[in-house]
């Protein structure tokens, strides 16, 4: 089997005198991009007669190549979870597809020639392309009337991530907070980028002040939606008060003033009850209706005299389906004896 071969190769590779290393400790840097494909590329010695080629990774052998085997014994995939993965290239570059971040890390092509081995070495760095750039803000008014505004930008998957923010005047703020502060009145409209890279992909976003600002500046301009409602909901209770208390006047001056509704009383003379009144309407039966204007004015007690000083006087009341008014307060008593 040609697999066993690669014990045999090894040894006879790292026999004193035979071996040509390049140095590990400045291996050829190879960036990929997480589920993509990468090459790390090999260059053959020339006028070489090339005996086998290994492919190792952190230590570990993935591929042996025989090139001068037989096609199908030619080559060998050593690690059975890439086998659908490793590809050769031309001149035996190793090509890994759908890269996962277990591939990162050092890699050697170890080339064994008849005279001599020789190495060639690769770091494996597998980032993810950046996505979904994000711009949080928070936006007040000052008591001068400058807008402040603070910015925090964040990206997913941002490790090996670099942010930082290009401003006004294509200055450069490496860091991923920025803190401004826009007067409307005295600037125009400033616009401010934020910036996300890694080493195989850079995303950007923009805001501008005047979008940023517009809420907070029309709440300047606009009284609070809670002191309209507190001043409504004030001058509604002020209306029904009022109304309240008009109504409650004109009751009571009704009430004061107003059109009594009564019997004629048994204890008190026609003349009498006339002279307390200023308006009379009579209808039909026994029942007056009156206006009363003076509830206060004191009726004059008549002074009692002797049976033998008068007569006795009947009249007859005619009464009127219409009202009309009374001509004299008092009523005179003639033929007084």
């Amino acid at each position: 089997m040609p697999w066993l071969l690669l014990p045999l190769t090894l040894v006879f590779s790292f026999s004193p005198g035979n071996t040509a290393s390049q140095d590990s400790s400045n291996p050829l840097t190879v960036n990929g991009v997480l589920g993509e494909s990468v090459t790390l590329s090999l260059k053959l010695p020339v006028h070489q007669d090339i005996q086998s080629i290994t492919w190792l990774h952190n230590g570990k052998s993935i591929n042996f190549i025989l090139p001068k085997a037989a096609p199908d014994l030619r080559i060998s995939v050593t690690d059975p979870k890439r086998k659908d993965r490793l590809q050769l290239m031309e001149n035996y570059s190793l090509q890994l597809s759908n890269l996962a971040t277990a591939d990162a890390g050092l890699y050697c092509a170890q080339i064994t020639t008849q005279t001599s081995t020789e190495f060639s070495y690769y770091t494996l760095q597998v980032f993810r392309r950046l996505r979904n750039l994000q711009i949080a803000n928070h936006t007040w008014l000052s008591e001068i009337g400058t807008c402040e505004i603070h910015l925090t930008c964040s990206v997913e998957n941002s490790n090996d991530t670099f942010l930082r923010w290009q401003v006004v005047g294509n200055t450069s703020i490496n860091e991923a907070n920025l803190t401004i502060s826009w007067d409307p009145r005295n600037s125009s409209e400033q616009k401010f980028t934020c910036i996300a890279e890694n080493t195989v992909s850079n995303i950007s976003f923009s805001v501008s002040t005047q979008s940023l600002c517009e809420g907070v500046l029309n709440m300047k301009n606009h009284p609070d939606t809670k002191w309209i409602i507190i001043v409504v909901v004030v001058t509604l209770i002020c209306i029904v008060i009022t109304v309240g208390l008009l109504v409650w006047r004109k009751k009571d001056c009704l009430w004061r003033t107003g059109i009594f509704h009564f019997s004629t009383p048994q204890t008190q003379s026609p003349a009498e009850t006339i002279r307390n009144l200023d308006y009379v309407s009579i209808s039909p039966g026994n029942t007056v209706y009156a206006c009363v204007t003076h509830p206060n004015r004191q009726t004059n007690i008549p002074t009692p005299v002797k049976s033998s000083d008068f007569s006795t006087i009947y009249s007859t009341v005619h009464q009127y389906k219409e009202s009309k008014p009374i001509s004299s307060r008092t009523t005179a008593l003639d033929n007084v004896i």
